[in-house]
């Protein structure tokens, strides 16, 4: 491989690893607003937040899903620190989510309890 194959080669990584942090960045951003909400017992504004967050881990998550088949199809992918990053802060957003999820449904479920035993 050429200097030049490898540089555009790295620069392509790395945007890509960019455009992954930027998408899973938004969605926790989105996450913490639906978490603010919820604190508020605003529910359907934290669900709004929660969708927001959702869409934004589909898009970090195809760009991901892309990078991965190319490599499953036998092009090598070099090692990079700032996609592992960009895959661990995905994960994370993910699993953040999840959890945010159920939060929000054991509020709205408690939140129910307490109208009805008035």
């Amino acid at each position: 491989m050429s200097k030049k194959e490898f540089i555009e080669e790295n620069d392509e990584l790395n945007e890509l690893s960019m455009n992954i942090l930027v998408h899973a960045g938004n969605a926790r951003e989105q996450l913490v607003q639906s978490l603010n909400k919820l604190e508020e017992d605003n529910f359907t504004e934290a669900e709004e937040k929660i969708k927001l967050a959702r869409k934004e881990i589909v898009t970090a998550h195809g760009l991901q899903t892309d990078t991965l088949q190319l490599e499953a199809s036998g092009e090598q992918i070099r090692y990079s620190t700032l996609f592992c990053h960009a895959q661990d802060t995905l994960m994370t957003a993910q699993s953040e989510i999840l959890l945010s999820e159920h939060l929000i449904r054991l509020f709205k479920k408690a939140d129910q309890k307490i109208k009805e035993a008035k």
